[in-house]
């Protein structure tokens, strides 16, 4: 795929083509990292977003959402319990 971009700002920001937006899974707020080359390329690459670290994370102990989620299931019931007496 080719697309062409424009630096918009003296700060040097660009406008990636919605094209190149759609084919990286990217949007606004999204981060991307450049990488130059020695042949003169730029690889454009997706940074993974907090939630998709976050995500990776399932599995490998009990988050503090999870402990969370317990202890209101938990007082639920006590409620539940209580008003049933």
């Amino acid at each position: 795929m080719k697309a062409t971009a424009q630096i918009s700002s003296n700060n040097g920001h660009t406008v990636l083509p919605a094209a190149v937006r759609r084919f990286l899974g990217i949007g606004k707020g999204d981060r991307v990292e450049f990488e130059s080359r020695d042949n003169g390329e730029v690889v454009i690459r997706p940074l993974p977003t907090l939630d998709a670290l976050f995500g990776s994370l399932k599995g490998k102990g009990a988050s503090q959402t999870d402990e969370s989620a317990q202890e209101w299931k938990a007082r639920a019931e006590r409620v539940t319990r209580k008003g049933m007496e």
